[in-house]
């Protein structure tokens, strides 16, 4: 018999709650009448009166009326968008108290694995929980009433804008960058309707910026228009074409139109170039420290072959040719196989071989021609990684195996595969890339039962 039972709360209602727990959002987490409600921005021991948005089947969400008390890790955020601006999640919550909460995050998933413990090592904190991204897309559109463009990020489960000139997530240098790209296009009139969405990178190593404009169409003429920009350490400025608004910014392609097709940056003492759309972790010094990490769990030897699947634009990839008889870096995007090869020449590593192919159509394939490798590192999107590449990663008997994550929820899922194909996860290391945000990186170390 179905049941028909309505469930204990509304949208509309009002009730008073105490938060117990905070989930892997971020949110607080109180049950009225039985069932669980999330409640963002409420921390645990806090109190509050609160408004219920949305009824699911098995739980609801709420927003904050007015909050009674603070808790005890309740910091002021320093963003005047936060809490509107869906970008951070946890500004609220002092700097230690985040990363405890995301090793523990960590920890959950290692007790349902069912793993020892001991596993999971502490989580690595980050040197500079503000302005540490190399990296930041932010939206922009037209205002006809003002005849001005506006900027922003997208506000919370929405395509509403938060207006901001700033993000304290990014380097001055690149603040200042944006308000420029915002007096610029204002200056074209409605040429800069077609613009939504300005892309910045900057060079940790050198402090030279790459400015990218996303426009809605392949006009040479507005790609003239925003190829005039320039500003203090903006050493390239290029367009893609990408007609939607809103979803993927990365069209095709990218066009330098003015200056540098590259940047320089330096990991662990290694030269890379970059081009604007290849990718590399948002942290720079971060990033260093995990790839030095992923090294030591590989456990390379000198007569081992080394894949490393998702490379970019290779740094993980050169660190591990040089302890290894042969690497492989595998990466559908061809501007950052192009940077791979030109860095592997750039740091004279030879035993070094990048392929242009999706991991799961490669690997396998691989496998079967009776290609053989003795560690192999998967540092997939948020998405994971390919049931097809795991299956492959089994068959292909890889003694040591090393899966650098940036979603616990599909890495959960992934290494349930892999151990159910014959792996044992040996170490797991939460890296905190992403300070003020609810996401956390993870190295994974795994070997052949």
């Amino acid at each position: 018999m179905a049941n028909t039972q309505s469930p204990p709360v509304a949208a509309g209602e009002e009730y008073e709650v105490e938060a117990i727990r905070q989930n892997d959002d971020g949110d607080g987490v109180a049950a009225i009448g039985g069932m669980t409600v999330f409640i963002p921005f409420l921390l645990p021991g806090e109190r509050a009166r609160v408004r219920i948005e949305k009824v699911e089947k098995r739980f609801a969400r709420a927003r904050v009326l007015m909050r009674a008390n603070d808790a005890p890790d309740r910091v002021k955020p320093p963003c005047p968008v936060f809490g509107v601006c869906g970008g951070c999640q946890v500004q609220h919550m002092a700097y230690e108290a985040q990363t405890a909460w995301k090793e523990a995050r960590i920890r959950r998933m290692a007790e349902r694995l069912d793993l020892d413990p001991g596993a999971v090592r502490p989580i690595e904190v980050s040197r500079t929980p503000y302005r540490y991204r190399n990296q930041v897309q932010m939206p922009v559109r037209w205002n006809e009433a003002r005849q001005a463009v506006e900027m922003g990020f997208f506000a919370i489960g929405s395509h509403d804008m938060a207006i901001t000139e700033t993000c304290l997530l990014i380097p001055e240098a690149m603040d200042e960058v944006l308000r420029s790209t915002r007096w610029f296009l204002t200056s074209l009139g409605t040429t800069a309707q077609f613009v939504h969405h300005v892309i910045v990178r900057q060079s940790s190593a050198t402090g030279e910026m790459a400015v990218v404009f996303a426009i809605a169409v392949d006009d040479p003429r507005i790609k003239r228009s925003v190829g005039r920009f320039h500003a203090p350490g903006v050493v390239t400025v290029a367009a893609t074409v990408q007609p939607r608004a809103h979803g993927p910014v990365w069209g095709k392609a990218v066009e330098v139109l003015k200056g540098q097709s590259h940047l320089e940056e330096n990991i662990c003492g290694r030269r890379l170039r970059l081009s604007p759309r290849s990718f590399l972790q948002v942290q720079t010094d971060m990033a260093e420290r995990m790839y030095q990490h992923v090294v030591r769990a590989a456990d390379i030897r000198e007569t081992d072959v080394v894949i490393d699947a998702y490379c970019g634009v290779g740094a993980m990839t050169l660190l591990l040719a040089e302890r290894a008889a042969k690497a492989v870096g595998v990466e559908e995007v061809e501007d950052a196989i192009a940077d791979a090869r030109a860095n592997a020449k750039l740091n004279r590593v030879q035993n070094v071989d990048f392929v242009v192919d999706r991991v799961e159509r490669w690997l396998p394939r691989w496998v079967e021609e009776g290609n053989r490798a003795d560690v192999l590192v998967f540092d997939p999107p948020r998405k994971g990684v390919d049931k097809a590449a795991i299956e492959a990663a089994a068959d292909a008997e890889v003694d040591r195996l090393v899966y650098v994550s940036c979603n616990p929820a599909t890495l959960e899922r992934d290494l349930r595969l892999l151990m159910a194909r014959g792996f044992y996860v040996t170490d797991i290391r939460p890296f905190d890339m992403f300070p003020q945000t609810s996401h956390v990186e993870c190295v994974v170390a795994m070997k052949r039962a």
